[in-house]
C-alpha cells in the first residue's frame, strides 16, 4: 500500500524521482495513509478526502488581498500537482478593513465548521488573539499572514513582508530623491495608518528609524532635515485618507500655492491614493516628493508619470502561497519552525524598474501564473528553497 501511495504522491521529473524531495514525500505518504487525505488516483475527482484550507484577509477590496488569493489557489494546485494533496482554499474575509468583530464571527464559524488549517491576516495585534487561541484549543493550526499577533505562541507560522526594512527603505529612497534635488530645505512629513495594525506600524517604525538617523547625522552638503511626524491617522479608505491629509497640506501651504513640504511618506496603498488626490487638487503633484507603499493600476501609473517617486512593493502572491504552504504542512504535522520569521521580500518600485517582469510579478494576474513554483518556495532573503521534512 504505501509504495502505490508514494507511487502517486512523489512529484516527477524528466529523469524520474528527484532524489532530494524522496524523504519529505514519504513522510506525506505516512500521513496521507494515517489522515486519510490521499485522492485514489491522479486526476480523480477530490471529493470528500479534500483537506479545507481557509484564508481570511483583512478585507476584500485592496488589489493587495486579491494577490494573496491568487497565490494561494496557485498553491492548492502544486499541492495537488507535485504532492497529489487535494486542498480547497475558502477565501472568507470581512468586507471593510476596520471591521475587527466581522473577522473574529469569521473565524470562530470557521472554526467550527472543522476546517484542517486556518490562513489569517489579523486586522488587530492584540484583539485576534482570543479567536486564534481559540483555533488552537480545537487543534486547527493556524499561519499568520501579513501583520503580526501580539502572542506569537498561538500562531504555527508568521509569513509576511518584513515591515520594519521596508518602511525603513522608504525613509533612505526618499532622502534620495531629495538630494538629488538639491533643495535648500528638507522638511518630510509622515502620515500614519490606523493604531492596532502591527504591519503599517512597523512600517511608520522603520521609517522613522530612517530620519532620527538623517536627523542625528545629516549628509554632508545638505540642509539640515526637519521629520514632523503628523500624528494623523489615514484610516481604512482612500476617502478617509483624503480627509484627514487635505488639512494637513492646506496646513503647509503657503499663499501661493506651494508647499513648504519636500516629501511624505504613506505607509499604506489606500494612504498613498488620498494623498495623492489631495495634492493633484492643490496642484502639488510633482513639487511634494511622494513615497508610497503598496501598489494599485492608479499609483503604479502614478509612479511611470513622475507623481509619485517610489512605491514600496509587498510579495502578496507569495504571501498567500506560502501561507497555504505551510498551513498544509502543519496540519499533517510537520515543524515548520513556527519561531522562525519568513520574510517575502521588500522591493522599491520606481520610474526606472516599474515595468519590469520582476515588478509585474508581483501583482501582475498573468505575470503572477508565468513566475516558477520553485522560485514562490524560495526565500528571498537567503536564496534557499523553503522545506519542512521533520514531523513534530
Amino acid at each position: 500500500m504505501l509504495t502505490w501511495v508514494c507511487h502517486h504522491i512523489l512529484r516527477q521529473s524528466p529523469g524520474g524521482v528527484q532524489r532530494d524531495t524522496l524523504r519529505g514525500d514519504m513522510n506525506f505518504a505516512w500521513l496521507v495513509i494515517l489522515f486519510g487525505w490521499w485522492p485514489s488516483l491522479a486526476g480523480c475527482a477530490k471529493t470528500e478526502n479534500t483537506m479545507e484550507i481557509v484564508v481570511i484577509p483583512k478585507g476584500l477590496t485592496h488589489e493587495h488581498w486579491q494577490s494573496v488569493h491568487r497565490g494561494a489557489l496557485r498553491a492548492a494546485a502544486d499541492l495537488w500537482a507535485e504532492k497529489r494533496l487535494a486542498v480547497r482554499i475558502i477565501w472568507d474575509g470581512p468586507l471593510r478593513e476596520r471591521d475587527a468583530l466581522a473577522q473574529i464571527r469569521i473565524v470562530d464559524r470557521r472554526i467550527s465548521t472543522r476546517v484542517a488549517g486556518i490562513v489569517l491576516a489579523p486586522q488587530h495585534s492584540q484583539t485576534m488573539c482570543p479567536p486564534v487561541e481559540r483555533a488552537r484549543r480545537e487543534g486547527i493550526p493556524v499561519v499568520v499572514i501579513d501583520s503580526g499577533l501580539e502572542r506569537p505562541d498561538l500562531f504555527a507560522k508568521y509569513v509576511a513582508t518584513d515591515n520594519f526594512r521596508g518602511g525603513y527603505l522608504a525613509g533612505d529612497h526618499l532622502l534620495k530623491v531629495l538630494a538629488r534635488e538639491n533643495r535648500p530645505t528638507r522638511r518630510v512629513v509622515m502620515l500614519r495608518y490606523a493604531v492596532g495594525s502591527e504591519s503599517t506600524e512597523q512600517r511608520e517604525a522603520g521609517f522613522v528609524k530612517r530620519m532620527r538617523e538623517e536627523e542625528a547625522n545629516p549628509t554632508p552638503g545638505l540642509p539640515p532635515l526637519e521629520f514632523i511626524d503628523s500624528g494623523k491617522y489615514a484610516g481604512a479608505t482612500r476617502d478617509s485618507a483624503r480627509r484627514e491629509a487635505g488639512p494637513l497640506l492646506q496646513q503647509y501651504t503657503r499663499s501661493d500655492g506651494t508647499s513648504s513640504i519636500d516629501g511624505l511618506f504613506a505607509p499604506n496603498e489606500s494612504s498613498a491614493s488620498g494623498v495623492l488626490d489631495v495634492l493633484k487638487s492643490l496642484g502639488q503633484n510633482r513639487q511634494v516628493h511622494l513615497v508610497g507603499f503598496d501598489s494599485s493600476q492608479p499609483l503604479l501609473q502614478a509612479v511611470e508619470a513622475g507623481d509619485v517617486d517610489g512605491l514600496i512593493l509587498q510579495d502578496p502572491y507569495r504571501m498567500g502561497y506560502l501561507g497555504v504552504w505551510a498551513v498544509v504542512h502543519a496540519a499533517l504535522g510537520y515543524d515548520v519552525q513556527s519561531q522562525e520569521f519568513l520574510s517575502t521580500g521588500e522591493y522599491v518600485i520606481t520610474r526606472e524598474n516599474v515595468n519590469s517582469e520582476a515588478t509585474r510579478g508581483l501583482y501582475n494576474p498573468e505575470a503572477q501564473a508565468r513566475r516558477p513554483s520553485t522560485e514562490l518556495r524560495r526565500s528571498p532573503v537567503t536564496g534557499q528553497e523553503i522545506r519542512w521534512e521533520s514531523l513534530r
